[in-house]
C-alpha cells in the first residue's frame, strides 16, 4: 500500500546547517512502480525536501499561486494574481501586481523582507515578468533574487 514518508524533514548530514526546511509539493514520478503499476519492495521517496532559500521559494510559490478562499483554515491566504490576466496587459496593471506582491509577502511571509519588486508587462505574450529581490534576516541577511512569469495558466518561478 502506498505511504508518504516525511522522514526527509528530519535532520540529515545534508541539512545540518539549514535553518528552514519544507516539503516540495510537486510530486515526482515514483521509481518504485513495476511495469504492471504495482509497487516494488524497494522504496524511494516521491516527496522532496527543500532548505533555506528553496523553502522560502516554495512558500512564495504557494502564496502567489493560491487564491483567497482555497485554504479552508486560512481563507484570507493568497494573492489571486491570476485575476490580472483577464485585464489588458499594461504598466498600470504591472504596478498593481507589484503592490499586491509586496503587501502579500509582508503579511504572509514574515521570514523575509522585500527589497525590490519589478513587474514588466509583455502585451504580445499576455504575460508579466516578475523580478523579486528579498532579504532573509535569519540567514545572515542573505539577499536572494527570483524571476517568475505570470501568464496563463498562472504563476511560475523560472
Amino acid at each position: 500500500m502506498p505511504a508518504i514518508n516525511l522522514d526527509i524533514l528530519n535532520k540529515t548530514d545534508d541539512a545540518e546547517s539549514s535553518f528552514y526546511r519544507d516539503v516540495t509539493l510537486d510530486l515526482k514520478n515514483n521509481d518504485n512502480l513495476s511495469p504492471g503499476g504495482l509497487y516494488t519492495e524497494s522504496t524511494t521517496t516521491d516527496i522532496e525536501a527543500s532548505y533555506d532559500e528553496a523553502a522560502i521559494k516554495n512558500s512564495l510559490t504557494n502564496l502567489f499561486s493560491t487564491m483567497p478562499g482555497q485554504k479552508l483554515l486560512n481563507p484570507d491566504f493568497g494573492l489571486n494574481l491570476s485575476q490580472f490576466l483577464f485585464a489588458p496587459v499594461s504598466a498600470t496593471i504591472a504596478r498593481m501586481i507589484g503592490n499586491r506582491i509586496v503587501e502579500g509577502i509582508e503579511r504572509y511571509e514574515p521570514r523575509v523582507t522585500v527589497e525590490n519588486v519589478n513587474v514588466y508587462p509583455d502585451p504580445d505574450e499576455s504575460s508579466y515578468q516578475i523580478e523579486l529581490s528579498i532579504k532573509i534576516p535569519t540567514l545572515s541577511n542573505r539577499n536572494v533574487s527570483f524571476t517568475g512569469m505570470l501568464q496563463q495558466p498562472g504563476f511560475s518561478f523560472a
